[in-house]
């Protein structure tokens, strides 16, 4: 109703919490895409891209702080959302 064209998906008893990676792949299967890039702001979302064999795009003004994503092996950051587009384009562009 507020974000048509978006897919939002959630826990269920087929569907497993992360850092499982079976929401991401159900929302690509809902999307009809094969690759995608992952953004999310805590370790656990850094964990679900890792499980789904996908880059994470962490984003610093969210639930966690950038240490804590670095720990669990987050990569790329970005701090600003200004800077979104900028930095998915980098990572599809292998920046």
């Amino acid at each position: 109703q507020y974000f048509p064209g978006i897919y939002a998906r959630g826990e269920s008893a087929e569907c497993p919490r992360k850092p499982a990676p079976d929401m991401v792949f159900k929302a690509m299967e809902a999307l009809g895409v094969s690759r995608c890039i992952y953004v999310g702001d805590s370790e656990v979302d850094v964990l679900t891209a890792k499980n789904a064999g996908m880059p994470c795009l962490c984003v610093l003004w969210g639930f966690r702080d950038k240490e804590d994503m670095a720990a669990v092996g987050g990569v790329h950051f970005c701090e600003q959302p200004k800077q979104l587009k900028e930095k998915i384009e980098e990572l599809i562009h292998g920046k």
